[in-house]
């Protein structure tokens, strides 16, 4: 396998003279609604060659930027530089695209040398001694210069990329950060593929009917039609995703749960090709000493020095008040169930395992409520239709279906979403569900920044990436809580793209230098989910048409309530090690995985199970850009409980104040700091009360 990869590497890069414009739809004019990539023409094969040229087109815009005669300006440097590379980010992006909805490993190896292409691209221009002194120049007359707070942001970001990561370097360190950027780069492809590629590879399979004790007729129903589509008898369950959670939460085998558990704390870490152990190690030691050869004494110092809480020492101090708040209400909560599941004859350790199973009975008893119970309430095309209007009551926008738009998969839906005044807002697909080779989680994605770079304004085009289960037979897809939650989560991150209303893609929607800012959009919206006045709009019943009744809205709200600092203290763990992990001094020697079980000790709710580790499959801090900076979903919402509590001042689809909050905060993008950008919205600086008190309601 590894041979026939090289072979066709080789072969797409000395193609690369050969295919010429009018045979690469890559290259070619994009005659397709809103300049979109038309997919449906585009062949894998198209790709490097056409980001090569792309890359080659980029190097000599650059270089002409150098050898301008006249003295550096805004206009004809910093202006000039974000220009350069729409077309080369646009395939970027869509390789991106194709690797998470399909990944195989032909594929995976043509995302991976597009990552070190463009890797190696940027260490260029990094340490293009010639290009910094230009920017440089025009920085060290930004007093004397009429920029607005856009433009002054934008030449502030290039300054500070310049000159805080290694230009004063020697030579010789400047060729070992190319080589540690570069080899960052592509481990961290290589870490979620492997993730992924495990995860299909792992099965969770049943083949006697005795161990379906306790499951609901939906997940054995699924379950069945996983084996039948793999060609199995008997029952699959997927070792990640909604399945896995309901074999869980209902499954009466305790071996059976203690199996699947243990295989999916496995993932990365099993004896294969896909072990991820030695990546992270690896991982680790780079970002350490890039870090410290920068002048930082961690990886997180260097991180959090550009974030709005400044250093790690001020996120302990945050997760520390975090966990003095929650940790009492968790315990209290999780002796509730140990409790009830010893009244039930339970006499064993209680462990991660056993939770979620014991956790239904206690709702059960105490609620008479199980939140699966909620399923066919929710239906997930009445749920995004509804979604949909509610933004437009919000928002103004209107999302239409719009099948002429080029798809980069077959099973996306596309949208084109308009403004109150009928004109084109934003592109956006819908990926929604669960398959083979398509990288796990949520994930609210962009393959275009909304930018009027060239005088007229692009609209941003994005993806909305779920994994919910997929319809069982002929009912529709039914959405769990959880579901509906994620999928408000990633259309935060959606708002933030579509109502984005700047100039420079640097800035655009969630192009923030801030990325504790982020989330915050996406940690609002999702608080809509537990509001009745939006439960009774999304919840319509796929068989009857019956509305969710106020009996059971409550009961989910009270549930909510009750589960959040439960959840807090199953996720407060990870987020300490994370930031333990990039605080390291010196590089790791321990077993990363007995190290792991150590530092969870402390922290967890539950006996530490020896041997399993989640590093090895911990994509979010690995690859997907949350290296020292899983605190940042805290720290964001934070920041949207105050914002909440404006909205409910009104009620929760007030359009005065979804207005400000679109013109205040979403179109800004990054153009503007995000304390004051927080601070214009609510009149006064970010705080802990709103978010510590939501705990006690």
């Amino acid at each position: 396998m590894k041979n026939s990869i090289f072979i066709l590497l080789f072969c797409l890069l000395t193609w690369l003279p050969i295919l010429t414009d009018a045979q690469n739809p890559l290259l070619e004019p994009f005659n397709t609604p809103h300049g979109i990539i038309p997919f449906e023409r585009v062949e894998p094969e198209h790709i490097l060659p056409a980001f090569s040229v792309a890359l080659e087109e980029d190097r000599k815009q650059v270089q002409a930027i150098i050898d301008n005669p006249q003295p550096a300006t805004f206009e004809n440097t910093i202006a000039a530089l974000a220009r350069v590379g729409q077309k080369r980010e646009m395939i970027s992006l869509y390789a991106q695209a194709l690797g998470s909805a399909y990944s195989n490993p032909e594929l995976n190896q043509i995302v991976a040398e597009v990552s070190r292409l463009r890797s190696d691209y940027f260490n260029e221009m990094l340490f293009n001694e010639k290009l910094f002194d230009r920017v440089r120049r025009v920085y060290l007359e930004k007093e004397n210069l009429s920029l607005s707070q856009e433009e002054l942001t934008v030449l502030e970001n290039n300054y500070l990329w310049f000159a805080r990561n290694g230009n004063e370097l020697p030579e010789a360190q400047k060729e070992r950060l190319k080589e540690i950027r570069s080899r960052l780069s592509e481990l961290g492809l290589i870490f979620n593929q492997n993730v992924t590629q495990d995860r299909d590879r792992t099965l969770f399979h049943l083949t006697n009917e005795e161990d379906l004790a306790g499951l609901p007729d939906w997940v054995i129903a699924a379950a069945a039609e996983n084996a039948r589509n793999k060609g199995l008898e008997g029952w699959v369950i997927p070792v990640d995703g909604p399945l896995r959670s309901g074999f869980l939460t209902w499954s009466d085998k305790r071996d059976l749960r203690e199996k699947l558990y243990r295989k999916y704390f496995s993932l990365g870490n099993n004896a294969n090709e896909f072990n991820n152990l030695g990546h992270a190690r690896e991982i680790l030691s780079l970002r350490l000493e890039m870090a410290q050869m920068l002048g930082y004494a961690t990886y997180a110092d260097y991180e959090l020095k550009e974030q709005m809480v400044g250093s790690p020492a001020q996120v302990i101090r945050f997760i520390d008040e975090y966990k003095d708040k929650v940790n009492p209400i968790a315990q209290k909560d999780i002796e509730s169930i140990r409790d009830l599941a010893a009244s039930l004859g339970f006499d064993d350790v209680f462990r991660e395992w056993d939770f979620s199973y014991y956790r239904r009975k206690y709702r059960e008893g105490r609620y008479q409520f199980n939140p699966d119970e909620v399923k066919p309430w929710l239906p997930v095309d009445h749920v995004v239709r509804e979604t949909f209007a509610v933004f437009k009551d919000m928002w103004g926008l209107d999302f239409r279906e719009n099948h002429q738009i080029p798809k980069y998969h077959p099973d996306v839906i596309p949208y084109e979403i308009f403004d109150a005044n009928g004109d084109v807002k934003a592109v956006m697909y819908l990926d929604l569900f669960e398959r083979e080779g398509k990288t796990g989680g949520a994930m609210l994605m962009r393959l275009r920044f909304q930018n009027k770079e060239n005088g007229t304004n692009e609209v941003s085009v994005s993806y909305n990436h779920c994994n919910f289960q997929n319809p069982v037979g002929g009912d529709p897809a039914l959405m769990t809580l959880w579901d509906l939650e994620t999928f408000l989560h990633e259309m935060g991150h959606g708002l933030h793209l579509v109502l984005s209303d700047v100039t420079y893609r640097s800035v655009s929607g969630y192009n923030l230098k801030y990325q504790d800012f982020v989330e915050l959009p996406s940690m609002l919206l999702q608080k809509w989910a537990y509001e009745p006045d939006f439960l009774k709009r999304v919840g319509k019943h796929y068989q009857t048409g019956e509305a969710l009744s106020e009996d059971m809205i409550e009961k989910i709200i009270l549930n909510h309530k009750e589960g959040r600092a439960l959840f807090s203290m199953q996720m407060i763990p990870y987020v300490a090690m994370d930031m333990a992990l990039h605080s390291i001094s010196r590089p790791f020697e321990e077993d990363l995985c007995q190290w792991e079980n150590e530092f969870l000790k402390s922290y967890s709710l539950f006996p530490v199970t020896e041997g399993l580790c989640i590093i090895p499959s911990f994509a979010h801090i690995f690859s997907f850009g949350y290296a020292a900076g899983l605190y940042t979903y805290d720290w964001s919402d934070m920041m949207a409980w105050d914002i909440f509590n404006e909205f409910k001042k009104n009620g929760i689809f007030d359009p005065a104040t979804s207005k400000r909050f679109g013109e205040e905060i979403l179109s800004k993008g990054g153009t503007v700091h995000p304390r004051e950008l927080f601070i214009n919205f609510l009149g006064r600086e970010p705080g802990m009360d709103a978010f510590l008190k939501s705990f006690d309601e």
